[in-house]
């Protein structure tokens, strides 16, 4: 992410710096020196130096002397957690989660859109699983993801451009991944439409996953979803999972209705 900033005198430089520095980290880069992170996030390596600086004295950012790398520290969890201790999402719909994941014997998700990935507010991990390989807060490209494609078959054809203006060829996750923006929109809308979206293998080989969308007075705000690995057909898949996550996401509309 590059430092830029709009031209509004009250826009605070520096702290955008320290965000886009905080931001640059990700599960591709968890540690980086100082050269690559002020390449990364278009800094000249003083400013990306003062910026460290003064989050390594916040205790934001970490340095190994070691191998003058540095790394994410667990204060940044604050930021994240803070955020989504206030969300709905995780207030009220955990223990609907939970039971949505007991009852299929799949890990659940509750995900929101947020510019074009999609990210993790609530999670509940099959409990035959040792490991998930998501976690509260995993983000995914919008493009190969089930609840990513339902929330952008919700925009209006303006959003929807403005979000992907200037794209038009998607990253590539697995081979399976849609490529083009004009047949992502196809895909978005269609699933919108439908009221539910399968992705095969797009997100990680060998997964599938089916997601419906949660609506809050009218309006689209999250999508509920279970992935597993592919021991089903698609239609077999959908026919599995889908009538017990559009139970589980009227019960959780009623809820967030109920709170908004």
């Amino acid at each position: 992410m590059k430092a830029e900033h709009p031209d509004d005198p009250e826009f605070i430089k520096s702290l955008a710096k320290g965000l886009a520095v905080i931001e640059a980290f990700d599960a591709d880069a968890p540690q980086m020196t100082l050269s690559r992170i002020a390449s990364k996030v278009g800094l000249s390596p003083g400013s990306a130096r003062r910026v460290l600086l003064t989050l390594t004295t916040l205790g934001y950012v970490g340095y190994s002397e070691e191998d003058k790398r540095y790394h994410l520290a667990a204060r940044t969890l604050q930021l994240g957690y803070t955020y989504l201790m206030t969300l709905p999402a995780l207030n009220l719909l955990q223990p609907r989660l939970s039971e949505l994941s007991d009852k299929l014997n799949e890990s659940c998700s509750i995900m929101m859109l947020v510019d074009r990935e999609v990210v993790c507010v609530a999670r509940a991990t099959a409990r035959r699983l040792e490991r998930d390989y998501m976690t509260v807060g995993t983000r995914f490209p919008a493009h190969a993801s089930s609840t990513g494609k339902l929330l952008l078959g919700a925009m209006s054809d303006e959003e929807f451009s403005a979000l992907y203006e200037g794209i038009t060829t998607l990253p590539e996750v697995t081979p399976f991944t849609v490529r083009s923006v004009a047949t992502l929109r196809e895909q978005a809308r269609a699933a919108y439409q439908k009221g539910w979206n399968l992705v095969d293998q797009e997100t990680a080989i060998g997964m599938a996953s089916v997601a419906v969308p949660l609506v809050v007075k009218g309006r689209v705000r999250y999508g509920l979803s279970t992935s597993a690995t592919l021991k089903y057909e698609g239609s077999q898949f959908v026919d599995r999972y889908l009538p017990e996550l559009k139970q589980a996401a009227r019960a959780m509309q009623e809820l967030l209705d109920a709170r908004q």
